[in-house]
């Protein structure tokens, strides 16, 4: 498990009044299989598990606050959202106790028994951080993946959340990060959204943009696109590429509500498609002008068939 001590849960959940951390362990535990596990992968669950678990209770958090280790920060990263999930599912539960007597509201001295209403805007705000831990979970992860080679941990984490089905770092789409595609159509960088974006994502790219490239102009510029050997022309044309690409998605998903954005989506494949043929596609040799003898009147070797006229 990735929490221990009532020192971390207090890091994420300040205002709790747990003296004991072990009456949320089951909760704890439901939330990293259920939530956790799907956004990271099991590789890298594991291997954060197995990193978290070499600093004993007394170190951990300061390991977790203060090394600067890219584990560390995943770490913590990862136990936001276990908390918030784990606080939200257990929101009803923590409000009601069973004894031999049966099931009876809690309350406390110096605190007033929460309301129904109360309970609900708790789990409301709850269920809003949870989403937004995960966003920045998904954030750290997608900023990894661009700096990994410089940095050995780092590189270690890409290589074992790309077994995650929520690795969308992929070499098979223009448009690869939330960041890139709010860039077109806004989804406010928000990378849940994106993720489930990406089957309208290959959809588009395959039945469109390729369509109009053909595969092999398709597959060369999705390698330059990843490994930055692009020309000016290209990285134009890739540009083009990804406007069309969100436009499509945005007229397609049912995420979107936008009118216009079916029309805008023609027109830009339309202008990416000519800039495309224009610059990029590789002009065939020029035609021949053969010499063609003019007909002249009365010399032996012209002739001429006349069709007669059909009524």
């Amino acid at each position: 498990m990735l929490i221990r001590t009532i020192e971390e849960l207090r890091l994420h959940l300040p205002n709790h009044a747990y003296d004991d951390i072990e009456s949320m362990t089951g909760a704890f535990k439901r939330s990293e299989a259920d939530v956790l596990k799907s956004k990271v992968g099991n590789e890298l669950y594991a291997r954060v598990l197995k990193v978290y678990n070499e600093h004993n209770e007394a170190s951990v958090v300061a390991w977790l606050l203060e090394s600067g280790e890219p584990y560390a920060e995943l770490a913590y990263l990862c136990q936001e959202v276990i908390v918030f999930d784990a606080f939200m599912r257990e929101a009803d539960k923590n409000a009601i106790s069973v004894n031999q007597s049966g099931i009876n509201v809690v309350s406390a001295e110096n605190y007033d028994a929460a309301t129904k209403d109360g309970i609900a805007a708790y789990k409301k705000q709850l269920n809003a951080d949870k989403h937004d831990a995960i966003n920045r979970l998904l954030l750290w992860l997608e900023e990894a993946c661009e700096q990994g080679s410089q940095d050995a941990p780092k590189s270690e984490i890409v290589e074992l959340w790309k077994q995650s089905k929520y690795y969308y770092m992929v070499a098979d789409l223009f448009i690869n990060t939330a960041t890139m595609f709010d860039y077109y159509v806004s989804i406010h960088e928000n990378r849940e959204k994106f993720v489930s974006l990406l089957p309208d994502l290959r959809y588009c790219q395959q039945n469109y943009i390729e369509n109009e490239l053909g595969e092999e102009l398709t597959a060369s510029l999705l390698a330059k696109q990843m490994d930055g050997t692009a020309t000016k022309e290209e990285q134009k044309a890739i540009g083009m590429i990804r406007q069309a690409l969100a436009l499509l998605v945005e007229a397609r998903s049912k995420m979107f509500n936008r009118p216009e954005a079916k029309d805008e989506a023609i027109g830009s494949v339309q202008r990416m498609a000519e800039y495309v043929q224009a610059t990029l596609v590789p002009k065939g040799p020029e035609p021949i002008d053969l010499p063609h003898p003019i007909l002249e009147n009365n010399r032996r070797d012209d002739a001429m068939f006349i069709m007669p006229t059909i009524y």
